[in-house]
């Protein structure tokens, strides 16, 4: 059964999950979001709404994720640890590939919200910096759940194995990650450090494994404080916490550097400081979510530069993963794309001078 806007009340009403009167009472609006997936909000005036997803087609890597996202739905849900970082989960209906979890009240992803803000508060740093400290200090066991543990396929991210077939994957973003393939290709440096931080990867956490700004949910809580949940579980695996944490401080560096007038065809050293989200007001941002992710785990003051420094050359990683899905459609790769190919080389050529430039100023 393929769900739609108009067929979504009955299915809901079947299955107990809302009563006829909300439509009776016109209690109810249905917004149809999708997008790679068939995506509904439920909306209710009086009551709690629901957020759906649906596969759109029955592939079985497609089947696999989503089964995958549930599981950790339904692990969180009885997980003090875990239940204040996730939407709770409603159900999940393995014959129909649909997933349902709660829809969050006046919830905007933490990039609509900056948008919308145009500010970056530390107070947002500092809640997600905790949050996923505790998040890997309390999940080794979790990956071995008997649910759970059987999903993770324990994969190393393919753009950290650049010589051993990371380069190929970026053909399935067509002609750009050709592009960008032949581009790491004609530097053997780039493709050398990728490799060598593929050989640091560690299996000792659960991981989100696409930790992004979209997929961090932020919603008024009570007075004025804010509260979020981080949502799309289904690239979890078991693997690297500094993979997530380079994640958030990639999601930065996207927005420094994607705002910069890189295609007016100016000299780096003058478009860097026409940025209209320039680096500076995002370091307080950074350094307080680095600075709670560091006190939850409980890293002394010599372990924690060097494990910001590990990040921030994860962080560089994804960037150039980052230059392909953002211009999937694009038949060649422009200014902006080599720019971010170029900050992610110079991050891994000397990390700590990246780290003192972006992160301490």
């Amino acid at each position: 059964m393929h769900l739609t806007a108009a067929n979504l009340p009955y299915f809901l009403i079947n299955g107990g999950l809302l009563s006829p009167d909300a439509i009776v009472e016109s209690d109810l609006a249905i917004l149809d979001v999708s997008r790679r997936n068939r995506n509904f909000k439920v909306i209710r005036k009086s009551g709690s709404g629901l957020f759906i997803k649906q596969m759109r087609e029955g592939h079985p890597d497609a089947m696999y994720t989503l089964r995958r996202e549930a599981a950790c739905y339904e692990r969180a849900r009885d997980d003090p640890t875990l239940s204040p970082l996730m939407p709770r989960l409603i159900t999940y209906d393995s014959a129909r590939h649909l997933l349902i979890i709660e829809l969050l009240p006046e919830a905007e992803s933490l990039t609509d919200y900056l948008a919308r803000e145009r500010a970056f508060p530390a107070e947002i740093g500092g809640m997600l910096g905790e949050a996923l400290g505790l998040y890997h200090s309390h999940s080794a066991g979790i990956a071995e759940n008997e649910t759970l543990g059987p999903l993770c396929p324990r994969q190393l991210p393919v753009v950290l194995k650049p010589q051993s077939g990371g380069l190929a994957a970026l053909s399935q973003f067509g002609r750009i990650g050709q592009a960008i393939s032949a581009v790491i290709q004609q530097n053997p440096e780039f493709q050398t450090l990728l490799d060598a931080l593929g050989a640091e990867w560690r299996f000792d956490s659960l991981i989100h494994g696409d930790l992004k700004w979209d997929n961090v949910l932020v919603f008024p809580a009570s007075g004025e404080r804010r509260d979020f949940r981080v949502v799309d579980w289904e690239m979890a695996d078991f693997g690297d916490p500094a993979w997530d944490v380079g994640a958030i401080l990639q999601s930065f560096l996207i927005v420094w550097i994607l705002s910069m007038p890189i295609a007016s065809g100016l000299p780096p050293e003058r478009y860097v400081g026409m940025a209209s989200h320039p680096i500076e007001p995002m370091r307080p941002v950074m350094r307080a979510f680095l600075d709670a992710y560091a006190a939850t785990r409980g890293l002394s003051e010599s372990e924690r530069k060097p494990s910001v420094a590990r990040s921030l050359r994860f962080a560089a990683a994804r960037l150039v993963w980052t230059a392909a899905e953002q211009r999937v459609h694009a038949s060649q790769l422009d200014r902006a794309g080599m720019a971010l190919l170029q900050v992610s080389f110079n991050i891994l050529k000397d990390p700590g001078r990246a780290v003192t430039d972006l992160l301490d100023g």
